[in-house]
């Protein structure tokens, strides 16, 4: 009796003992998948977390971009209405402005010549502007120092300077220029029109 019942107990042990194996095995192989999709899930919420951080990051960017731009618009305009002539009114601005510039500053112009180009560029026609000047040294610098100065924006594009008296000749250098003789002075000058 003893010994069936030991029998039965070491039957039953080795049943709990398969049984166990068994949950063992079931364990493992049901858990390896589940941790492997864990781990993966891990992974992806890292790289997520750092596409995130990146996106944080243009969007930032697109946020001072857009405000940049608004405030480039804002600045444009200002420009536009400040220091740039709307096409309708342009020319007869220029030639008062210029005139304005001429007796303020002591010298004499002759034939000014005006050129616009037709082809807007960023939404501005360059008007291209010639002008021949003969004067003091004096006179002539502070032409050019009104025209930067201006409230209409110029740009001088070139500078030509002979003496007076030998304007066909040779350049006068500016010693002699400075010393009180008279120059002659051939201006290239840029503006802008907006529409």
């Amino acid at each position: 009796m003893i010994y069936r019942r030991r029998r039965k107990q070491y039957i039953f042990a080795g049943l709990l003992v398969i049984i166990a194996v068994l949950n063992v095995l079931f364990y493992f192989i049901l858990n390896r998948p589940v941790r492997e999709e864990y781990a993966s899930l891990e992974q992806s919420i890292k790289e997520l977390r750092t596409q995130v951080g990146r996106n944080r990051g243009y969007f930032t960017n697109l946020e001072k971009t857009s405000i940049q731009l608004d405030r480039f618009d804002k600045d444009k305009g200002a420009l536009l209405m400040k220091h740039l002539i709307q096409r309708n009114e342009g020319y007869s601005q220029i030639v008062s402005t210029l005139d304005r510039i001429v007796q303020k500053s002591g010298v004499r112009k002759t034939v000014v010549n005006y050129s616009l180009d037709l082809k807007p560029q960023a939404g501005l026609n360059p008007v291209s502007i010639t002008i021949p000047l003969q004067g003091s040294y004096s006179n002539a610098v502070e032409f050019i120092r009104a025209v930067e100065t201006s409230e209409m924006f110029f740009l001088i594009d070139r500078i030509d300077l002979d003496s007076a008296e030998q304007a066909k000749a040779q350049p006068v250098s500016l010693n002699n220029a400075s010393a009180g003789g008279a120059v002659s002075l051939f201006l290239t000058l840029e503006t802008y029109f907006y529409q």
